[in-house]
């Protein structure tokens, strides 16, 4: 009884994790109205730091000997979501949100090309067949009528890239730690700390009391801060390949919120690709973790 229950724990934290995932997506393309990317961006670090800290501040959970793992929050949010969020000012929430359904892919890639993990041939396929459908989703016109993908959505592949760096270096460093308040504090810390620092050497710093609106500050502590606490929770109780699937519903909560809030459209050629990518994301997903370790127990 006690493992179904922490089952159902994890796939409930997971899925809130993909909520924020996707609602974040959908307010960073909102705020981009008012705010340019990177000035956006160190506010959504700010108030992701800030939301982190209060977690941590209740739960009396930060572990000094988890700053050593900090330097990963450069990869991601770091890089990973200030080029999504690049990504984002040149092409559609629908795109970015469908297209870093990609990422467990890239993520069975680099494990591959760093750590030798094996890929097999059903692998392989699957992989064309989900960038098949990213060349569906991001191609404006007809796919018959020429391939043509803008600069927004190379960036924003370019982010995923760095966010499946971010999971497959932590998945060999940071093994069955106890605090995910505590490691998301330190990861933030080193990525505000370099973020700030660089806008401040290169006097890009200008803050205004009016960019501190409900969407910047919610669109951070969403998708920087919740996200990664809620998916880091839902690990302590479901298997690595549980979790993978499960974020296959984040683009459908980020396409779906994009049209409800976004007024934005979807047509048929971007569907198709948008179930290719699903399909092959949770078939891989499901091939290269039958050797998964269990979850750990609450």
């Amino acid at each position: 009884m006690n493992l179904r229950t922490n089952e159902r724990k994890g796939v409930a934290f997971t899925i809130l994790a993909t909520l924020c995932w996707g609602g974040g997506m959908v307010l960073s393309k909102r705020s981009l109205r008012d705010v340019d990317e990177t000035t956006l961006f160190a506010i959504q670090l700010l108030a992701a730091w800030g939301c982190i800290l209060l977690l941590v501040g209740f739960s009396r959970k930060l572990s000094v000997r988890e700053w050593k793992h900090g330097w990963l929050g450069v990869l991601e949010p770091g890089m990973a979501f200030y080029l999504v969020l690049l990504g984002l000012g040149r092409t559609s929430a629908i795109n970015a949100t469908i297209l870093q359904a990609m990422e467990g892919l890239m993520i069975i890639g680099l494990a591959f090309a760093i750590f030798r993990d094996r890929v097999s041939s059903g692998v392989l396929l699957w992989g064309c067949l989900s960038t098949l459908g990213a060349v569906l989703v991001t191609t404006r016109e007809s796919i018959f009528s020429g391939i043509s993908i803008n600069s927004g959505d190379w960036l924003v592949l370019l982010g995923t890239l760095f966010a499946a760096a971010y999971v497959t270096l932590s998945s060999r460093i940071v093994i069955g730690t106890d605090s995910p308040e505590s490691l998301l504090f330190w990861q933030l810390s080193f990525c505000v700390l370099l973020i700030l620092g660089y806008l401040a050497v290169t006097d890009g710093l200008s803050f205004r009391l009016a960019q501190f609106n409900a969407y910047s500050l919610s669109s951070g502590a969403l998708s920087y801060g919740l996200s990664f606490y809620f998916y880091l929770r839902g690990m302590r109780y479901i298997p690595t390949s549980l979790s993978a699937i499960l974020l296959c519903l984040t683009p459908i909560f980020g396409a779906s919120m994009s049209m409800l809030f976004l007024s934005e459209t979807i047509n048929s050629q971007n569907f198709i690709g948008l179930l290719m990518i699903l399909a092959s994301s949770i078939a891989i997903t499901r091939r290269s973790s039958m050797a998964d370790p269990h979850p750990v127990k609450a």
